[in-house]
């Protein structure tokens, strides 16, 4: 077996921690738009103690603009993380003193990212279809989220929602979250 061995260079080094801090920047919005603005559910529409969401049988009125803020800027912020890490990536393939390692990872990588881009514009997009107001779709390790706008969701719309990100990515249904965002 051939024993590998990776070069330590100076824009190596450089390229390595800039990614790094990239990363951590999603990590953090992620954990931000998670915590800050969207309440964890599981899919009978109890919230983390238990209880029911709904309040009296009667849905509150809501200002459509507050839903729509949240995943504009959702979306945003996905859209300049993504276009940051698209053009280290690119620095990195387009780098002549990279080696073929560097350069297949990175090439690699910008591939993944495109393909995840593509699934999650589908996905958001299906929903959209099936009547939900909006949703907000993240791929993170081998993990998808995703985030309905509404107060709650019926075990007919968790499977509907389910049955769509799985014919999309081929992923089981404990690899999926489904999350709402009450605004």
């Amino acid at each position: 077996m051939k024993k590998m061995r990776i070069k330590f260079t100076k824009k190596g080094v450089i390229a390595l921690s800039l990614l790094l801090v990239l990363l951590a920047g999603a990590i953090y919005l992620n954990i931000k738009f998670t915590n800050d603005a969207s309440s964890t559910m599981d899919v009978l529409g109890k919230g983390d103690d238990g209880a029911k969401t709904e309040q009296g049988g009667k849905l509150e009125p809501v200002d459509a603009q507050v839903y729509n803020k949240y995943f504009v800027n959702f979306r945003d912020e996905r859209n300049n993380i993504r276009a940051q890490e698209i053009e280290y990536l690119r620095s990195i393939i387009s780098e002549s003193t990279a080696d073929k390692e560097t350069i297949e990872n990175a090439q690699n990588r910008l591939l993944e990212l495109v393909g995840n881009m593509e699934q999650e514009f589908s996905i958001e997009n299906r929903i959209r279809a099936k009547g939900f107001l909006d949703a907000a779709v993240i791929f993170k390790n081998g993990k998808i989220s995703v985030i309905i706008d509404g107060e709650s969701l019926s075990d007919e719309e968790v499977a509907r929602i389910l049955d769509i990100v799985r014919s999309e990515t081929g992923a089981t249904a404990e690899e999926i979250r489904i999350s709402l965002n009450k605004g």
